[in-house]
C-alpha cells in the first residue's frame, strides 16, 4: 500500500472507530447503570449480559456470512444502523422496564447485535493495518483517539441522562451517525477492506479450534473479565458517586486525563521492552486491581477515592495494552479474520455460562455483596492469564 493510500485508510479507520466510540459514550457506556436505575437487580443484570452474549454469538456467524456479500460502504452503514436500533430499543422499552423487567431482553438482543458487528469489524480493520513490530504502539495510538472520543460522549451522555433526556440523546445519536457515515465516504480514496473476501469459517472449524498458545481458554476467560470491567465496575462507581450520571462521567474523564501522560509514554515503549516481563507485571497488577476494587466504597474520602481509582485504571490500562499486544501479535500470523472470530465466539459462549451461573448465585444477594463477590472471583481467576503463550515461545 503506497503512502497516500495508507494515509487514506488510516483516516477512514480512525473516523469509523472514533465516531462509534463517541456514540458508545453517549449511551451504551452507561447501559448497566441505566438498567440498575430502572430497577434491575444484579441477578437480572447478569442474565441480561448472558442474553446479549447469545445474540452476539449468533451475530458472529451472521457477520461472517454477510460480510462476503457486502461492500465496505454497506457494512459500514450496517454497523451504524445497528447502533441506532440499539438506542431506539432503549427509547421505546427502557421507560417500561420497571413494570415489565423482561423488556430488558429486547435491549439485550439489540445490544449484542450492535456490539458484534462493530467490534468484529473494528478488530478486522485493526489487524489489516498492523505489523508484528508495532502492534503495541499502534494499539496505544488507537486507544488514545478512541478514549478521547469516548470521553466526550460520556460527558454529553452523563449530562443528558441526569436530566432523563433520552429523546435528545437519540437525536444526537442520529445526527452523529448520519454525519459520520457521510464523512467516512467523503474521505478521498476508496474503502479497501480485504477481509470481506475471506471465506466463511465453518462451524466445525470453530468447534475444533485449538493452538499452541492456549488461546481457547484465554478467550473464554477474557470475555468474563471484559464484562466485569464494563458492567460491574461502572455500577460500583455509580453507587460510590451517589448515583449521579454526571458525576460518574466527570470522575471517569478526570481519571482519563490524569493517566493520559503515562499512557502516552507506555504505548511508544511497550514494543521495545521485554514482552514476557511486561506481561507478567501487568497480570500481577491486574489481579491487584480487583482486590482494590473490592475495598472501595462510598465512605472512603474523596481524595483517597481518586487515588484508588487512578491506580485501578492504570493497572487495568497496562494489562489491556500488554494483553492486546500479545493477542494482535498472534493474530497477525493466523489467517487473519478467523483468529479474531475465534476470540469472539469463545468469549461470548463463556459469557453465557459465566453470567448465567452468576445470575442464579446473585438471586438472594444484595447489590454490593454481589459486586464484591464478582471482584474476588476476578482476583482469583486473574493468574490464569499466565497460561497465554507468546508467539516466540510457541515455536511455530
Amino acid at each position: 500500500m503506497n503512502p497516500t493510500n495508507s494515509k487514506t485508510a488510516q483516516q477512514q479507520f480512525y473516523l469509523f472507530v472514533c465516531s462509534h466510540s463517541f456514540l458508545i459514550g453517549l449511551f451504551p457506556f452507561f447501559l448497566p447503570v441505566y438498567l440498575y436505575k430502572q430497577g434491575l437487580e444484579m441477578a437480572q443484570i447478569s442474565f441480561f449480559i448472558a442474553a446479549s452474549a447469545v445474540t452476539f454469538t449468533l451475530g458472529m456467524y451472521a457477520w461472517d456470512v454477510i460480510k462476503t456479500k457486502l461492500t465496505p460502504q454497506q457494512l459500514l452503514a450496517l454497523c451504524y444502523a445497528l447502533e441506532l436500533v440499539m438506542v431506539s430499543s432503549v427509547i421505546f422499552t427502557g421507560p417500561h422496564i420497571t413494570q415489565h423487567p423482561a423488556l430488558a431482553y429486547i435491549i439485550a438482543a439489540t445490544y449484542g447485535a450492535y456490539q458484534c458487528f462493530f467490534w468484529t469489524t473494528q478488530r478486522a480493520l485493526f489487524i489489516q493495518r498492523s505489523s508484528d513490530k508495532d502492534t503495541g504502539n499502534k494499539y496505544g495510538n488507537f486507544q488514545i483517539f478512541v478514549v478521547a472520543a469516548l470521553k466526550v460522549g460520556v460527558l454529553i451522555g452523563g449530562f443528558l441522562l441526569d436530566d432523563a433526556n433520552l429523546y435528545l440523546l437519540f437525536f444526537i445519536s442520529l445526527v452523529v451517525i448520519v454525519l459520520s457515515y457521510i464523512a467516512v465516504l467523503k474521505i478521498p480514496g476508496e474503502l479497501h477492506w480485504p477481509f470481506l473476501t475471506k471465506p466463511v469459517t465453518p462451524i466445525t472449524t470453530i468447534i475444533r479450534f485449538s493452538d499452541n498458545y492456549r488461546s481457547k481458554p484465554i478467550f473464554a476467560l477474557d470475555g468474563f473479565f471484559l464484562f466485569i470491567e464494563s458492567f460491574f465496575w461502572l455500577l460500583s462507581l455509580f453507587l460510590i458517586l451517589k448515583q449521579s450520571f454526571m458525576q460518574l462521567g466527570l470522575m471517569i474523564i478526570a481519571i482519563t486525563v490524569t493517566l493520559a501522560v503515562v499512557f502516552l509514554l507506555l504505548k511508544s515503549k511497550i514494543d521495545k521492552l521485554p514482552e514476557q516481563l511486561i506481561y507478567v507485571i501487568s497480570v500481577v497488577g491486574y489481579g491487584l486491581s480487583w482486590v482494590l476494587r473490592s475495598q472501595l466504597d462510598e465512605s472512603t474520602a474523596l481524595h483517597y477515592q481518586f487515588i484508588f481509582l487512578c491506580t485501578i485504571a492504570f493497572l487495568t490500562a497496562l494489562f489491556r495494552l500488554a494483553f492486546n499486544k500479545r493477542f494482535y501479535d498472534i493474530a497477525l500470523h493466523y489467517p487473519k479474520t478467523p483468529y479474531i472470530l475465534m476470540k469472539s465466539y469463545y468469549s461470548q459462549m463463556a459469557l453465557v455460562v459465566f453470567f448465567g451461573l452468576l445470575g442464579w448465585v446473585f438471586t438472594s444477594q444484595q447489590t454490593l455483596e454481589s459486586l464484591n463477590l464478582g471482584y474476588w472471583l476476578a482476583a482469583l481467576l486473574t493468574p490464569l492469564y499466565f497460561i497465554y503463550k507468546t508467539r516466540a515461545r510457541a515455536g511455530e
